[in-house]
């Protein structure tokens, strides 16, 4: 009867053993989906992840170039859209904690204004990001100083009628500060653009977008 007993007792501890070991697997597997969820709702995109800004070719994983329609369906739907003549101001919102927001911006051209190839697609020749994950091979991003940023790109220079940009044209790269900076200024937003082309977007002007754009 003892045997029974002591069987029987084993038993029931196997079980309930088992039973919590579940439990527990169930509770961290739930537990890495909420992070998961989490983490994509307030990142953005996910095409827009990699942190990577090269300079006159892409930011976050959007390339600059006549391929613009491919690259746009990465972000998915944008916040608001200007569409002008032949052009396109396009901005993504991204919400952060305390209410606060980063904005991704793309400028877009239609190709068959260019003659860009294909006649029928758009051109991307400026990305703007206030997002400060998006760093070049340095380290240098969106609240970075600008002493920081002018060792990695000794040749910014102010921008005619607009001190509160600087901008390397050759390397097609540029830095807006709030104000006219020195040399502990915080960068307020990084910009790609094609080599030798000086394409640039304001703080003003991605406010504008989004207080007057179009929802699609």
């Amino acid at each position: 009867m003892m045997r029974l007993f002591r069987s029987v007792l084993t038993a029931v501890i196997g079980i309930l053993g088992f039973a919590t070991l579940r439990m527990k697997i169930v509770t961290a597997t739930l537990l890495v989906l909420g992070l998961t969820l989490a983490g994509n709702l307030s990142a953005g995109p996910a095409a827009t992840q990699k942190a990577s800004v090269f300079p006159g070719q892409s930011l976050g994983g959007i390339a600059l170039g006549p391929n613009g329609l491919v690259e746009l369906k990465k972000l998915g739907k944008p916040y608001r859209i200007d569409s002008g003549m032949s052009q396109t101001h396009q901005v993504w919102k991204w919400f952060k904690p305390g209410g606060r927001f980063d904005t991704f911006f793309v400028h877009t051209v239609n190709n068959g204004a260019t003659d860009a190839q294909p006649p029928d697609g758009v051109t991307i020749d400026l990305i703007r990001t206030t997002a400060t994950r998006f760093k070049t091979a340095d380290g240098i991003a969106a609240g970075s100083t600008l002493e920081q940023i002018r060792k990695g790109f000794p040749e910014v220079a102010p921008v005619d009628g607009t001190p509160t940009i600087l901008d390397d044209v050759k390397r097609g790269i540029a830095f807006e500060f709030s104000d006219a900076p020195t040399n502990q200024s915080i960068c307020i937003a990084v910009m790609v653009h094609p080599p030798g082309q000086s394409n640039l977007a304001t703080q003003q002007q991605v406010a504008e977008v989004l207080e007057n754009g179009n929802t699609d």
